[in-house]
């Protein structure tokens, strides 16, 4: 398997893949997720300079699976080693607070006992309060690799019960940090957010770019119709 992609996302992500075809477009872009599913948990963390380290950890542990993929690939390719492709990993989670203002990270639900777990992080920390939403990232380019976490805060209004089992019938939280999806149905929810859109949903792309053209990625430019 060769890696011949201008742009490498080590993400299973489908919002992820969309939100960095929308830039790259979908013939620049490779998929490869990293190998390992295994991850650190925040369970032992409890404040945002925890939170901090612990999700720059897990980016950096993702990046490694992914560029030593990309190595190898380059490595087996038959026509010689290509130019080494920009490669873009992250990983996002909620934080939400408690009645005593004591902050959690809501990661993925559990996929056994997913209703119960987001039927009780809707009632007791997500409904009629605000949380954060932060994504840790890595961009690279060969050796040289941009590390940064970007953060945004939403507030969810009050949602009744009725209003979450509907939510938990959709089937959409499966998956989704916090359990909610704010691109879809769990719009309903919010009634304000501050920060980056493309951050909550999973990859803050203005930032991405940022990063990229300083690794010397040039942005496409599309044809104008006439």
């Amino acid at each position: 398997m060769s890696v011949a992609k201008a742009v490498v996302l080590g993400s299973r992500s489908p919002q992820r893949r969309e939100l960095l075809a929308s830039i790259v477009g979908t013939d620049g872009l490779q998929i490869m997720p990293p190998l390992s599913s295994a991850e650190a948990d925040f369970y032992d963390v409890d404040d945002d300079a925890g939170f901090e380290h612990r999700l720059l950890q897990i980016v950096r542990e993702k990046y490694h699976d992914v560029s030593r993929q990309v190595l190898t690939s380059r490595k087996l390719t038959d026509a010689g080693m290509p130019t080494a492709p920009f490669i873009v990993v992250a990983d996002t989670v909620v934080i939400a607070k408690d009645d005593a203002q004591r902050k959690r990270v809501l990661g993925q639900p559990e996929p056994a006992k997913w209703q119960a777990e987001v039927r009780h992080w809707m009632r007791h920390w997500l409904a009629g309060r605000t949380h954060e939403v932060w994504t840790g990232v890595n961009v690279a380019k060969g050796n040289d690799v941009r590390e940064f976490i970007v953060k945004s805060c939403v507030t969810f209004c009050d949602v009744s019960d009725a209003l979450i089992e509907w939510y938990l019938s959709t089937n959409e939280s499966v998956g989704k940090a916090g359990g909610y999806a704010i691109q879809a149905n769990a719009a309903a929810f919010v009634s304000q957010f501050t920060g980056s859109l493309t951050n909550i949903i999973g990859l803050p792309l203005l930032e991405v770019i940022d990063a990229m053209q300083a690794l010397g990625w040039q942005l496409p430019v599309h044809e104008t119709k006439a």
